[in-house]
């Protein structure tokens, strides 16, 4: 049976940091590897850090676009969750497919057990429910086959999961070059203002996806963090109006939109309207009159550059002309 809407936890819960030694359980909640060789290369990384790792027994199971069954998924994740050697849960990649293990989750056996849990995408779904109805810190950042994609991307993963200290000011990857700088910037001023909050979001998709239902986000006096991959900017403005007229995202303390890498005009490969907005366009018309502040272009998300962070904790965001300050100031780890 369902639960009623629960959104912000009684008690913020802080997962102990990974360290030499330790065990992952690699599962697969949403889709599964195209390339079963890609985990060679997680294998070589995860050795690197000195940890160990442990199977989903269902990993490799595939049934349409999943990894396997709902009921198979779920096993996986409660199964290696409560398994006593695991010391942390590494999805295998996002893709779809997380939303419907939610009512096959047990979260009070979860919350028995705070363990390390790190992911993206449609992921989100996973981190955002886990974390409001246990008060477990879950971190937004690469997974099993993607945290070693570039440096930034790996020491920002390592600085968040294997570290008790607050991760701090982020700050930007250095440009691949000079001549042609990425777009977006990635610190563009939508709306200036101060806002501390603690941090909560995902891939704007799952996050409307889960609105009216009883896992949706809560982002009322928090910074939102939101972005996507893929999408046209008009869809981009459909979700962002859904949530400015069903959420509480006006009351949110500030607000963050990451790259949202591919969702340029066109690019998504869907039907392209003759009259499409630019994502910064939307994000602007949508986002710039809420009196706090907005900031645009953020490597969060799924670009090849990508930082991490821990839903629940507290965070600043200081936006002033063209000067961004977004510090993690709590710690997310004992």
């Amino acid at each position: 049976m369902l639960k009623t809407k629960e959104t912000t936890p009684a008690k913020i819960v802080k997962p102990r940091a990974l360290r030499k030694g330790d065990t992952v359980g690699i599962i697969a909640p949403s889709s599964t590897l195209f390339q079963e060789g890609e985990l060679e290369f997680t294998y070589q990384w995860l050795q690197k850090l000195g940890l160990k790792w442990k199977l989903g027994k269902h990993l490799f199971e595939r049934y349409s676009e999943y990894a396997g069954s709902d009921e198979a998924r779920a096993e996986d994740l409660m199964n290696i969750w409560c398994d006593p050697e695991v010391d942390g849960v590494l999805p295998l990649r996002g893709g779809n497919g997380a939303p419907r293990l939610l009512p096959l989750i047990d979260f009070e056996l979860l919350a028995k057990s705070p363990k390390m849990f790190v992911g993206y995408s449609d992921l989100t779904a996973l981190l955002t429910t886990i974390h409001q109805r246990t008060g477990l810190v879950c971190f937004y950042g690469p997974m099993a086959t993607s945290f070693y994609k570039t440096s930034y991307s790996h020491r920002y993963w390592t600085k968040a999961i294997m570290s008790n200290r607050p991760i701090g000011v982020i700050t930007d990857p250095l440009p691949a070059q000079i001549w042609k700088p990425a777009y977006p910037p990635p610190r563009m001023v939508i709306a200036e203002g101060h806002g501390r909050g603690r941090l909560i979001g995902g891939c704007l998709t799952l996050i409307k996806q889960l609105q009216g239902t009883p896992f949706e986000a809560d982002m009322d006096g928090k910074i939102v963090f939101l972005e996507d991959v893929h999408e046209e900017p008009h869809q981009i403005d459909r979700m962002l109006t859904q949530l400015l007229l069903g959420s509480n995202l006006k009351k949110a303390a500030g607000i963050l939109v990451g790259e949202c890498a591919g969702c340029t005009p066109g690019e998504s490969n869907r039907r392209r309207l003759s009259l499409n907005h630019s994502v910064e366009a939307v994000v602007r018309e949508r986002l710039s009159n809420l009196g706090i502040p907005v900031v645009y272009g953020l490597r969060l998300g799924h670009g090849e550059d990508q930082f991490t962070l821990p839903l629940g904790v507290m965070a600043t965001l200081e936006a002033r002309g063209t000067a961004v300050k977004f510090k993690i100031e709590e710690s997310a780890a004992h």
